[in-house]
């Protein structure tokens, strides 16, 4: 600096001058030209901060904000035993029409899989990461109240497992159940501790004000109905199909299974009047079915289950009339401590004959009397569409139902509470049962038009006056389908089929033959012993 001091004023002036100069030629010499950037390195500090390289999605465009989230959620390894799991039961409603019956069936030889009411379950669970993924039913400990076979729906059917939970020792929310209905995670992740002195020195006051509040949050925990379970129903629910839906779930306090802790099974059947039937004489041979009985006649035999006690108790059998169709509907139920396979079908098939007042109603006595009987006459069973598991009972104290995330005792509790959690216990419920009743009611329309041409018909012709004049036997076997016959032969007069022991004996021998290896039918849905209620 000391050569500038001895410079006039013109002289400073003019160095000024070069120096500017200078600088415009060599500010022009780093403008890229035409035929391409300029070679000249810029400073990395007057470069712009490059934006991040977006990431794309299927389509090809950027992801938005909630989809990079998402993504980087999806991305993230889920590790199912760094959770807690608890026992619950689920109520659950299916049709049955779109399945090959309730139970999941593993495919055969290179055929695939069949779709069953399980199968579409398993799909659901594993989705919500509700159970291990690959593990299967059996690694959840799942169990069902009573298989029902293909075409047969569900309005109450219970199964229990372990499931995920959102639950953590000691968070503040309703005691948790012992062992038998609750398990810390196996490999539990590494939590960080909370801050524990609001008073430590930060530098930064921003930080220092996010850690307060976090403290804050800390110190102030969340009351008990605030601490919440997954509302299990609502997340499966939204990812199975509609034909299956979940009702309620219970959580689980004691040891216990759906099927063997089942007190009651309660089956409906539902049919019309048309072909006329007789219900006096109907409930007469429903009345024959009640106590201990040998059901050998009224089921479908099946070797493969060497099943050779064939009685069954039923506590009730009666007729009602469907009150929201004017009496055209009857219901058949039939409420028994367990079933055998197509039970409930072959005696509603009986009791159509009786009403059809081509049998007495004493043919079900004779049924129920192996050694007037002891095998079965050849009879067509009743269809499955119009059968379904109505209701699974249970001891009062074991189940629990609830529609939500609160996991504490509901049904106990006092009307006045209730309705004070009653967003944490039911919310949802409105528009679950809005979603059920717009179903219901496109069913509802889709019969009327259906039957449109029926009303047509008989309002131009009339009601036919040939009923009984054309000499045919017509009787209904459920379902909206019929037997036409020109002569009706008596159930005594019939072939008869095998005793149980001529069918366990011959598939004995033809497991031997085979080396050992039984063979599995498409759609058979039995149980191991008998005991399931299965239809």
């Amino acid at each position: 600096m000391a050569h500038l001091a001895s410079l006039s004023k013109e002289e400073l002036i003019a160095k000024i001058q070069s120096l500017e100069d200078a600088a415009q030629s060599q500010a022009a010499k780093s403008i890229p030209s035409q035929d391409g950037p300029s070679t000249k390195p810029t400073s990395s500090s007057t470069l712009p901060s490059a934006p991040d390289t977006p990431i794309l999605g299927p389509n090809g465009k950027p992801l938005r904000k909630h989809e990079r989230k998402q993504l980087k959620k999806n991305t993230k390894p889920f590790i199912y035993h760094s959770h807690p799991t608890r026992h619950i039961a689920l109520m659950i409603s299916y049709y049955g029409w779109p399945y090959c019956g309730l139970a999941l069936q593993p495919p055969i030889g290179d055929k695939p899989a069949v779709e069953t009411v399980e199968s579409e379950l398993l799909r659901a669970l594993e989705k919500t990461k509700l159970i291990e993924e690959g593990a299967g039913l059996e690694g959840c400990g799942y169990s069902r109240c009573g298989r029902t076979d293909r075409g047969v729906s569900g309005h109450g059917q219970v199964v229990n497992l372990w499931v995920r939970s959102l639950r953590k020792r000691e968070d503040g929310g309703e005691p948790l159940p012992e062992e038998v209905g609750w398990r810390d995670a196996r490999d539990p992740l590494e939590v960080i501790p909370p801050i524990q002195n609001e008073e430590q020195e930060v530098e930064n006051n921003d930080d220092a004000t996010t850690m307060k509040k976090k403290k804050k949050a800390y110190d102030s925990p969340k009351t008990p109905s605030q601490i919440l379970e997954f509302p299990y129903p609502k997340l499966l629910n939204s990812v199975l199909p509609p034909s299956i839906r979940v009702l309620a779930w219970s959580p689980l306090h004691t040891e216990f299974d759906s099927r063997f802790s089942c007190s009651y099974r309660h089956y409906k059947y539902a049919f019309h009047l048309s072909p006329h039937l007789d219900l006096e004489l109907m409930n007469k041979g429903a009345e024959y079915l009640i106590g201990e009985n040998d059901h050998r006649n009224f089921c479908k035999l099946d070797g493969s289950k060497q099943i050779k006690n064939h009685r069954r108790t039923v506590l009730k059998a009666y007729f009602e009339l469907d009150a929201n169709t004017n009496g055209e509907r009857v219901i058949f139920n039939l409420i028994g401590t367990a079933f055998l396979w197509h039970q409930v079908r072959h005696i509603i098939a009986v009791l159509f004959l009786v009403g059809s007042k081509l049998e007495q109603p004493e043919i079900v006595k004779d049924l129920l009397d192996v050694e007037k009987y002891p095998s079965k006459p050849i009879y067509t069973m009743g269809e499955p569409l119009p059968l379904t598991l109505h209701e699974c009972g249970y001891e009062d104290g074991i189940l629990d139902w609830r529609f939500g995330g609160y996991d504490g005792p509901y049904t106990t509790l006092t009307q006045e509470r209730k309705e004070e959690i009653y967003v944490d216990a039911m919310g949802g419920r409105e528009g679950f049962e809005r979603q059920l009743l717009a179903v219901s009611q496109e069913a509802d329309l889709r019969s009327w038009q259906i039957n449109g041409s029926l009303r047509k018909m008989r309002e131009i012709y009339g009601e036919t006056t040939r009923k009984d004049k054309i000499g045919q036997v017509i009787y209904p076997v459920g379902g909206g389908e019929v037997v036409i016959g020109m002569n009706y032969r008596k159930l005594e007069d019939r072939p008869r089929g095998e005793t149980p022991e001529q069918v366990n004996r011959k598939w004995r021998e033809m497991k031997g033959r085979s080396g050992g290896k039984g063979k599995r039918f498409e759609g058979m849905d039995v149980d191991v012993d008998g005991e399931g209620g299965d239809e």
